[in-house]
């Protein structure tokens, strides 16, 4: 049996002005899609965290990673939008000065209940930060070393302090097996002038330009590739000292032949946070999606994925539950940690003309 269904001219016109109506409405829902412009720090985020929240919310993200924070600065500088980026907080005061930051509005963000009083503290103490922004991921900059390489370029055990990599002797001595300043100039010029029992809050760009030229002078280079190329190096043993971030140096670790520590004269304790630029195109949507990523479940996902801290208070036992275990601080390290200095613009002027000409590492 067969059949077949006949259509009047009229009919047919109302079937194509129906499909068109059809395919109007489906541009339209296309169009109005909503979405969420995020732009972090590389390989800051567990992805499937962020296919939850897309997946729970309908907000689709809108992606993107940078690696240092001159690029964030340049970004937000020549006009691109975002809804929600990750400033560090030696850029806080400088983005809220220029009134790059909008305000939170507390009351959208029921899940900041869960944040670190003791961090947003340490975020009021510059430019009440805390109103601009919210703790995301903390840990510290310390010194990453191959006991094992070092040992044999030096000819003598590695010991704890930047002596390692900040006396030019040594230094020489540990060009040879990839050691590296890292890659962000400010801590690194921080780390230095802290050993010498300078701070940066009272030196002029003259004197931090004159600090990048120690570090020029010291012959090792910045890092200036990919994030997982520099954990993959580390590992390998082809980087045997540099100044990073203890997330990164426990990511690298899986053989267990690198040492993560904070030398004797001091590291930097840093608070990554949320912040929505003051042209967000949809602060509706920035404001569900940190609020998601507060939740302790999320914020430990995040964390299993990154090897940092979340910015969570750990006093709560919601909060405790839903972390992977974790090293805590010991009392003598937490003495010996800073907060990085703000610097000028003017500052970070003269340390980007000097890191700009580190070059890279020399094995690459």
């Amino acid at each position: 049996m067969s059949f077949s269904i006949r259509t009047s001219r009229k009919s047919s016109s109302f079937a194509r002005l129906l499909i068109g109506a059809c395919l109007g409405i489906t541009t339209v829902q296309a169009a109005a899609e909503e979405v969420v412009r995020v732009f972090n720090w590389a390989q800051y985020i567990d992805p499937e965290v962020i296919r939850s929240f897309e997946q729970e919310t309908g907000i689709r993200v809108q992606y993107s990673e940078y690696r240092t924070a001159a690029e964030l600065d340049g970004a937000l500088a020549s006009g691109q939008h975002f809804d929600v980026i990750f400033p560090s907080d030696f850029q806080l005061e400088h983005l809220i000065d220029s009134q790059q930051l909008a305000e939170l509005d507390a009351s959208a963000l029921p899940n900041r209940t869960f944040v670190s009083s003791e961090l947003l503290a340490r975020l009021t103490s510059r430019s009440r930060a805390d109103r601009y922004a919210i703790p995301y991921m903390w840990g510290t900059v310390g010194l990453v070393v191959n006991e094992a390489e070092v040992t044999k370029a030096l000819q003598k055990p590695a010991g704890n302090s930047w002596t390692l990599l900040f006396d030019p002797v040594n230094a020489s001595k540990l060009r040879s097996c990839g050691a590296t300043l890292g890659s962000v100039p400010e801590q690194a010029v921080s780390l230095l002038l802290n050993y010498k029992g300078k701070s940066v809050e009272h030196q002029n760009a003259r004197t931090i330009q004159k600090a990048a030229r120690e570090l020029q002078a010291l012959g090792l280079p910045a890092w200036t590739s990919s994030f997982p190329q520099f954990i993959t190096e580390l590992s390998e043993g082809k980087i045997c000292a540099a100044i990073t971030w203890n997330g990164l140096a426990s990511l690298a670790n899986g053989k267990g032949n690198l040492r993560y520590s904070i030398p004797q004269e001091g590291g930097l304790l840093f608070i990554d946070s949320f912040a929505i630029p003051r042209n967000a195109p949809n602060p509706k949507a920035a404001y569900s999606f940190i609020n998601y990523m507060l939740k302790p479940a999320n914020a430990g996902r995040n964390a299993q994925a990154t090897h940092f801290a979340p910015g969570l208070d750990l006093g709560q036992p919601s909060v405790r539950a839903a972390l992977p275990e974790q090293v805590p601080l010991t009392s003598d390290e937490k003495m010996r940690l800073f907060m990085p200095e703000g610097m000028s613009e003017a500052q970070r002027k003269e340390i980007g003309k000097v890191w700009a000409e580190l070059g890279t590492p020399p094995h690459l």
